[in-house]
Order: C-alpha cells, then structure tokens, then sequence
C-alpha cells in the first residue's frame, strides 16, 4: 500500500511540470468590440505591430491600429479609444515578415565565429534551456493568467 501511494506521488509530480508547459502554449485570443487597448494586449499578447492608420469617418484624423500576425487579426479603434472593429490579415504576412528579417539577418553579414568548443555546448543544452524558459511562462501563466507564447532565442545566442 505504501509502494502505491509513492508511485501515485512521484507520477503525480511528474505529470505537473507538463501541465505548467501545457499552459504557457495557450493563447486566449478573443476580441470583442469596446475593448481598450490594454484589453486587447492582455487578450492576445503584445501586438506585432503599432501604428495610426487613417480613420474612415473622419477627413485627416488617424485611429490606432494593432495587428497581431501569429492568429491574423488587427483591432482598429476609434477616436475614443475603444476597439472599433476587427479584421482578417492576409494569411501570408507572417512569412513575408520571416523573410524579410531573414534577408536583414544576411544583408547584416557573416555570423558570428565558431567557438569549437561554446557552440557544440549550446546546442546541447538548448533543450535544457529551452524548457526552462517554456516552464517559466507556464508558471507565469498559471500564477497570474498571462499566458503567452514565449520567444526563444536561437541555439548560438549563448
């Protein structure tokens, strides 16, 4: 009977951690018109982009405008700030931004040197570090409820 209640334990402990990881890969992305900006940023995360576009009721005014590229929506509020309408992003904007970085990545130059004995190391442990980062925000998400997709760094950004 004591054999079952450690085994019910340590499979116990073992199963949370997956739970906390399963949780920071959840995005709660809902917009619904009256939100404030805030609103929106604690709904779907920082946007990918900010900027003032211009308002279609009115001659020379501009209204702010959010767009998140991952679920392809933008929130365009209106002139009192609350969130006016939402539109579909065109589903390939996400790609073309990938390849537009990655042709500011080339045209920045060559990476850095090779360290024979840094790199090798960094990949090793880039599992190890990569699921510190996903447990953290799995812990954010379930202390605070700001679940969020974290960003990772690459394997050579020591």
């Amino acid at each position: 009977m004591i054999i079952l209640r450690k085994l019910v334990a340590i499979a116990g402990a073992a199963i949370l951690p997956l739970f906390v990881v399963a949780c920071s890969t959840v995005t709660s992305g809902t917009l619904t018109p009256g939100m404030t900006p805030a609103q929106t940023v604690q709904s779907m995360g920082q946007p990918d982009l900010k900027d003032d576009v211009a308002d279609p009721n009115h001659n020379g005014a501009t209204v702010l405008r959010y767009v998140w590229l991952e679920p392809g929506k933008a929130a365009i509020f209106g002139s009192d700030n609350r969130l006016a309408s939402v539109q579909d992003v065109e589903g390939n904007t996400k790609q073309r931004v990938e390849q537009q970085t990655h042709a500011e990545a080339v045209a920045a130059g060559p990476p850095q040197r090779f360290d024979p004995i840094q790199t090798p190391l960094d990949y090793l442990f880039y599992p190890v570090k990569a699921g510190a980062i996903y447990f953290g925000a799995g812990l954010n998400c379930a202390t605070n409820g700001n679940c969020q997709k974290p960003n990772l760094p690459a394997p050579s950004a020591g």
